[in-house]
């Protein structure tokens, strides 16, 4: 078993446990968030020849040099001496702007905040100095002067309900942004395919507009997929994207819908040969996976295959 020292503290690592659990298991105050090593908010320093070289992933080659590491994914394989960064020159003040309830499930903010992002990427919210969470961003920086954040609701979640009790003018500890899922204009001659379920929407909404901000020439389908039809949102906002683009045309899919057809049939009956397609898959860890793998079986290429994996924290969110 490895030792984790910390603070002048000694703390024994159990089997199959993390550096996050093991700290948080000896009521060790450390910041977290996904538990997933998207929201980065559980970072650590180490010695870097104390590292394994999995749990690093996502971080910046200075950081790696420097000795960062995601508590959250890493499984000691020796003795391990820790700090804690100082984070705080990284986290930017953002003013609720406008709040919506787009369905009984689904907040949408609008956040004020002086950041560079691009649609499809994520920030890490902060609610307080050991709570984070991570949302993806819908809106395209060169049109909207706001960072909207689509924001399931769990009633007895630890962030959401508090994100729900915000008033227009609070002010929001975020980071970032993070990840690759965005627009590459690059690729504007190739047809581009977004699936998304739930709040996977989010990121890929952002995507369409901005594809479709810098004149995209291919077909651009929205494949939006829920468990339940009143589980749809944002619906007039995909009827005028398509209206205003003729380029654009989306599709819904839910078990109890009309047609009755899963996002899965729609795939197989109209996206048969997808080799030379861009597919972006946004959702919950088991829906990407499923779609990706089906995406790949339907002649999409795995460089032009893009993912953004949602943390279902259920009842902890």
């Amino acid at each position: 078993m490895s030792t984790l020292t910390f603070n002048g503290q000694e703390y024994v690592v159990q089997d199959d446990e993390n550096v996050l659990d093991t700290l948080l298991r000896n009521k060790i105050s450390i910041p977290h968030g996904c538990r997933a090593g998207a929201c980065q908010a559980c970072i650590l320093i180490a010695k870097p020849d104390q590292i394994p070289d999995d749990c690093q992933h996502g971080l910046s080659n200075q950081r790696i040099q420097q000795g960062y590491f995601l508590s959250c994914r890493c499984e000691p394989e020796q003795d391990m001496t820790l700090r804690l960064p100082d984070l705080s020159g990284e986290k930017h003040v953002a003013t609720v702007a406008e709040k919506m309830q787009l369905n009984p499930k689904i907040l949408r903010l609008r956040l004020h905040c002086r950041l560079r992002w691009r649609a499809g990427q994520y920030i890490t919210l902060w609610l307080n100095d050991n709570t984070a969470r991570c949302y993806s961003i819908a809106s395209v920086a060169s049109l909207e002067d706001f960072i909207e954040l689509h924001i399931r609701i769990y009633p007895n979640g630890a962030v959401s309900p508090q994100l729900l009790n915000t008033e227009i003018g609070d002010e929001l500890l975020i980071q970032g942004p993070y990840g690759e899922c965005v627009y590459d204009n690059k690729q504007s001659q190739q047809s581009i395919l977004l699936i998304a379920a739930g709040t996977g929407l989010a990121p890929l909404f952002g995507v369409a507009k901005d594809a479709l901000n810098h004149d995209h020439q291919s077909t651009i389908h929205l494949l939006f997929t829920v468990k339940q039809a009143s589980d749809y949102y944002m619906l007039d906002a995909l009827q005028q994207l398509q209206a205003d683009h003729p380029q654009f045309r989306y599709s819904l899919a839910s078990a109890d819908g009309p047609l009755n057809e899963t996002w899965q049939q729609q795939l197989q009956e109209n996206f048969t040969a997808l080799r030379g397609s861009r597919v972006y898959i946004c959702g919950g860890n088991d829906f990407v996976g499923q779609a990706k793998r089906q995406c790949f079986m339907q002649g999409a290429t795995g460089r032009d295959i893009i993912c953004e994996e949602f943390i279902n924290f259920s009842a902890a969110s």
